[in-house]
């Protein structure tokens, strides 16, 4: 059996907390994360996380009217970041689409920002595919921005107070989905 003098072992410590020390002066503690959201004047803190306020903004749809997602308070809406090329979206486009269909009348709304292609593409797309929630167009990517998107699809849910619930990257199942909204929301009302 292998015993080791507690004088070996306290010159192992030192020796760790030696290099621990040497490495922490050569590189540095890491850097803070950037907030990536606003503290408005209501103190309500605004940014593309879970608990805060979700980044309000004002885009066009594909049928000319526009959306401001501050004026959809009242109602759970799921915000979707998506593009006719991306594989996933794809997949999670008829989820979308029977969600919205079974829950409309409750109030849900379905935002999908698409990441700037040209309207007539999208279009296309939208017929192909018989999407009738709302499809937004976001030609510099600046809906993208604020939210800090990662990749698509993004899909947020935002709760009727304004909050992000729930944030999923990558393709969402349904039962996944609707559980999020629940969570908030009574979709049965």
């Amino acid at each position: 059996m292998l015993m080791i003098s507690r004088a070996a072992y306290l010159s192992a410590a030192v020796g760790c907390l030696a290099a621990a020390l040497f490495l922490l002066l050569n590189t540095g503690l890491p850097q803070r994360a950037t907030f990536t959201g606003q503290i408005l004047p209501n103190e309500q803190i605004t940014a593309p996380e879970p608990g805060a306020v979700a980044p309000d903004f004002e885009r066009p749809t594909l049928n000319g009217s526009t959306i401001r997602l501050s004026d959809l308070r009242g109602a759970p809406v799921v915000l979707n970041f998506w593009a006719t090329w991306c594989g996933p979206c794809i997949v999670e486009m008829p989820i979308l689409q029977s969600i919205f269909e079974t829950y409309r009348e409750t109030g849900l709304r379905v935002l999908a920002v698409n990441l700037g292609e040209p309207p007539d593409v999208i279009r296309t797309w939208q017929q192909a595919h018989q999407l009738k929630y709302d499809l937004l167009i976001d030609p510099q990517q600046q809906v993208a921005g604020q939210y800090h998107l990662r990749g698509q699809p993004s899909t947020y849910v935002i709760a009727p107070d304004g909050r992000i619930s729930a944030i999923f990257f990558g393709p969402v199942s349904e039962s996944t989905l609707i559980a999020a909204l629940e969570r908030d929301y009574d979709l049965n009302q």
